[in-house]
């Protein structure tokens, strides 16, 4: 039985590590991106509730936060749960941990794309 389960803890950490190198690499395009068009590109000082409207009226802009925000979310629940995974003591406690914390990431998420889909309309 340990053999087992050392290979599953060694295939959920290489998926972890997987995970967290790939999202960190699409959150540096979907994050510069977003910086460049919001700051660089438009003038800050108009950078305001009616810029976001109109740069939501747009299925691009709409589906690069949508992204942005899954990515974001998946990137620091990974990181989170290899965290936990490598420091919580106990196994009940453990699975308490990760699945409060999925719950939270599920939660932020809906509620982000809430607010996409209610503000881009």
């Amino acid at each position: 039985m340990p053999d087992q389960d050392t290979a599953r803890v060694r295939t959920a950490r290489s998926g972890t590590y997987l995970t967290i190198r790939a999202t960190g690499v699409l959150l540096a395009v979907l994050a510069l991106g977003h910086f460049g068009v919001t700051h660089i590109v438009n003038d800050v000082a108009a950078t305001d509730s009616s810029f976001v409207a109109r740069r939501w009226s747009s299925a691009l802009w709409v589906v690069w936060d949508a992204l942005l925000l899954a990515m974001a979310l998946l990137h620091v629940g990974a990181a989170m749960g290899a965290v936990v995974r490598d420091h919580c003591p106990g196994r009940g406690a453990r699975r308490a941990v990760l699945a409060g914390m999925r719950v939270l990431i599920a939660a932020l998420f809906v509620l982000g794309a809430l607010t996409l889909v209610v503000a881009a309309g």
